[in-house]
């Protein structure tokens, strides 16, 4: 997975395998375009016709059987190494909507032959939706040549088809899409004014989401002596109105595919769910929370709604729980963190998990309730403004009240401070995605290695960039730079309150109370 744009050697063409029944093949032209010659015709023809009988025996077969899940069930390792996925049942799920999906109609399959997702007919030679037709014709045209880092062996589906451009590709000419079957002189967009320059015309080449799920742009290996275009950050050339003959400012311009991608990310760590019962342990390392998060506590429905009343100490810790496993989620899923060791993923947990909780609770609060009161929490519990989270009357215990002094002071700075602005800025899910990640990929964090560091901060600048080009494209370019600052503060925000809930927490333990574990090894773990 992670693909990455790389040049060919000079003097060289750009090398593309085909597998076949038998071998595999190398088809190559002097241009760098792949070329179908008629051997690699054959073998693509017979590849896609192996796998739609295997897919139709599949469907035949599942057919028969008396009940079969009616919900796809994602796992982290489906998305990042489907070949190494730990839940023979999430895969079996995965496989049977598949095989139910093919319908026939008029002798077609009504399915993508590449990503599985719903057909919009017939292209390039074979049935597949618009958005493999368009990333086919794209990366032909402009002449990609993209890596993958896992062997080959990536899932292409629906929900992973943006995790590896490299397999997808692949998987385009396996099926027997047809390079030559892109006419270079059609443009649905038509004739531009100003039509785009190539890739080596431009002075700076658009970021694209590389390596969220495998694809944030990253830092080229220490070994390639050509970085990566998508890993430049890219600036509109300083232009000159031709009738005022004013300067425009220089604007930076990120691809919002970066910002979609993290959508998509979010909406898959959130309906994750727990194949199995797991039995949630009490005391457990870190390093066995990177490989089993559910190992904390169970994947449950994130509810935000506020149904089941006020929360007290113990649905505190509880909620708390449930956000971290959401944070593991998250950290095994988003690239280049997905990528370090776990040592470092505990690191950049143990760097942003109050921020990153905050952030969670703040949005889904704002969202889902006017109440300016309220803090809703995951489990369906809430806290609010006035309501005490200890009851202390008839308390005499000094400890006691000083803690639910703290904890009032600590819920009117959280109202006041982070969800406040959020709701005058009428933050949105995009823009909440976007800090997440900004978040999460914090180059600054301890015990990373210079590598990895530098990944992260090429990763965060690609977010970053792109979020400002989704507001550029809005908002005048006054809006568009105050609203970014604006976002931007929202993390300061978060991180003075991420603080003083740490103080909290602290104080919990100076005054000897119980703290659940688990918090307690991640919140104030020195070696973390």
């Amino acid at each position: 997975m992670g693909a990455f744009p790389t040049s060919p050697e000079a003097g060289r063409g750009r090398q593309i395998r085909i597998r076949g029944a038998e071998q595999e093949r190398l088809v190559f032209d002097q241009c760098g375009l792949p070329a179908m010659t008629e051997a690699a015709a054959t073998a693509a023809a017979y590849a896609v016709i192996t796998n739609d009988v295997a897919v139709i025996i599949r469907s035949s077969n599942r057919s028969t059987s008396p009940s079969f899940s009616s919900q796809q069930a994602y796992s982290i390792e489906s998305i990042l190494k489907p070949g190494n996925s730990e839940s023979p049942a999430l895969n079996e799920s995965t496989n049977t909507m598949e095989s139910r999906s093919v319908l026939l109609v008029d002798g077609e399959p009504t399915i993508c032959s590449v990503c599985n997702d719903e057909a919009s007919g017939r292209h390039y030679g074979v049935i597949a939706c618009f958005g493999c037709k368009g990333f086919f014709r794209r990366t032909v045209r402009a002449g990609k040549n993209y890596v993958c880092r896992y062997e080959q062996k990536c899932r292409i589906d629906k929900a992973g088809r943006n995790v590896c451009r490299s397999c997808r590709f692949q998987k385009c000419l396996q099926v027997g899409m047809e390079p030559d079957a892109i006419r270079p002189d059609r443009d649905k967009t038509g004739r531009q004014k100003n039509p785009r320059r190539s890739g080596s015309e431009n002075s700076a080449t658009k970021m694209s989401a590389n390596s969220i799920a495998g694809e944030l742009p990253c830092v080229a290996s220490e070994k390639d002596s050509v970085v990566s275009d998508d890993a430049r950050s890219c600036t509109r050339s300083f232009s000159v109105n031709s009738t005022s003959g004013h300067p425009k400012c220089s604007i930076p311009v990120g691809d919002e595919s970066v910002l979609a991608t993290l959508c998509e990310i979010e909406h898959i760590c959130n309906q994750l769910r727990d194949a199995h019962p797991v039995i949630t342990k009490t005391s457990i390392t870190l390093t066995d929370a990177v490989f089993r998060p559910s190992l904390i506590v169970s994947r449950s429905p994130l509810i935000f709604d506020g149904s089941l009343g006020l929360a007290g100490c113990k649905e505190y810790f509880e909620n708390l729980r449930r956000l971290i496993v959401l944070l593991f989620d998250y950290a095994n899923t988003l690239k280049p963190i997905a990528d370090l060791t776990p040592n470092e993923k505990v690191s950049i947990i143990h760097n942003c998990v109050s921020q990153f909780a905050l952030l969670v609770v703040a949005y889904h609060t704002v969202r889902n309730t006017e109440m300016v009161s309220t803090i809703l929490l995951p489990s369906g519990h809430y806290f609010h403004r006035e309501k005490p989270v200890i009851i202390i009357e008839q308390c005499e215990d000094k400890q006691i009240i000083l803690l639910e002094s703290r904890i009032e002071i600590v819920k009117k700075n959280i109202l006041d401070v982070v969800l406040s602005p959020m709701r005058r800025l009428g933050f949105t899910e995009i823009e909440m995605v976007a800090l997440k990640a900004i978040i999460a990929l914090d180059p600054s964090a301890a015990n990373l290695t210079p590598h990895s560091a530098s990944l992260l901060a090429v990763a965060r600048g690609s977010v970053q960039n792109a979020l400002y080009a989704h507001l550029s494209s809005r908002l005048s370019p006054a809006d568009a730079t105050s609203r970014f600052g604006n976002l931007l503060l929202l993390i300061a925000g978060l991180s003075k309150m991420g603080a003083a809930l740490c103080g909290m927490m602290q104080l919990c333990r100076d005054l000897s109370m119980k703290v659940d574990p688990v918090v307690d090894g991640l919140f104030f773990n020195d070696s973390c």
